[in-house]
């Protein structure tokens, strides 16, 4: 028990670093190649193959100047990957495109 009182906990004073780790922090893009078909583990995603692949369609419609300025939507059920395929398309689009979770 006299150990356990001797032990002193360390104050933390920076966690900026901390509380810019989140869940999809891992992601750096769609994981596509250059025909648009998406690969198995790439860019850290993973799997939903059709939504990666429609998301590539986007990207490519903004590149082209097709759809630039607009808003894009993402809808459907709770934990299917929205927010990761959205974090993939702005990390895609490249630094100066903001990305904002609305949840």
């Amino acid at each position: 028990m006299a150990s356990l009182a001797a032990a002193q906990v360390q104050e933390v004073r920076n966690i900026t670093r901390i509380e810019r780790i989140g869940a999809h922090s891992h992601i750096r893009g769609l994981g596509l190649d250059d025909s648009l078909e998406p690969r198995a583990v790439s860019q850290g995603m993973v799997g939903q193959k059709m939504a990666r692949k429609a998301a590539g369609v986007v990207l490519q419609m903004i590149r082209e100047g097709k759809i630039a300025g607009r808003a894009v939507l993402l809808a459907g059920q709770p934990g299917t990957g929205k927010t990761a395929i959205a974090m993939g398309l702005a990390q895609a689009l490249g630094p100066d495109t903001p990305f904002t979770s609305m949840a």
